[in-house]
Formats: C-alpha cells, structure tokens, sequence
C-alpha cells in the first residue's frame, strides 16, 4: 500500500478517504477506495510543498513545526496552507477522487508502472 509514504509518516491512524471526504463534505463512500489511487491523485495535482502542509496540517501539527518543514512562516504559511486547501477542492481534483468508472482508468495507469 503506501508504506513509504507521507501520508503513513504523519497519519497512520486516518485514511486519506476519511480526510478527502470530510474535506470535499461527503460520505466515505464516495471516495475512492483504493489509497494509492488517492496519493497519486493528490501528488499529480498538488506540489511536494501543498501536499506536505496537507498531510500535516491533516494530522493536527503545529503550524510552527509544519512551518520549519515546508520553510515558511506566519502569514506565508497561513496563505499557501488557504491556496492548498482551495486546490485540492477544485473540481478535477474531486473528480478524480470520487469513486466510479474513471477511478478504473487511474488504477490501470498505476498497476502499469
């Protein structure tokens, strides 16, 4: 699965299907199940930078520590933490996220590589 991952790093007891649906204001259920499609999805669309924040602003860090890590402070951090979290609610983002018949497409690509 995403042993590696960030996102097991900062959260291992959320799904990114818990987190996106709560985000996206939904049920579970229509999110994608599978949780590489979702990191894939998320780091197609997002920067490294954007998706740190996430993941860690996600896991309830201090914005100081998410801060030191992403290098930036205050203001920068709380307006790059805002551009992240409108990204990841637009609509081709959600689209891609959402279960259903393009989701098939995503996991063809990655089980490809």
């Amino acid at each position: 699965m995403l042993e590696n991952s960030l996102w097991l790093r900062y959260n291992p007891t959320k799904t990114m299907r818990e987190v996106l649906a709560r985000i996206y204001e939904c049920s579970a259920v229509e999110i994608n199940d599978d949780e590489r499609v979702l990191y894939a999805s998320l780091k197609r669309h997002l920067t490294k930078k954007e998706l740190r924040m996430i993941i860690m602003n996600e896991a309830e860090i201090s914005a100081e520590e998410i801060g030191a890590e992403v290098g930036l402070n205050g203001d920068e951090l709380k307006k790059a933490q805002y551009k992240a979290y409108r990204k990841i609610r637009q609509e081709k983002i959600r689209h891609d996220v959402k279960a259903g018949p393009q989701t098939e497409a995503i996991s063809e690509e990655i089980s490809e590589e």
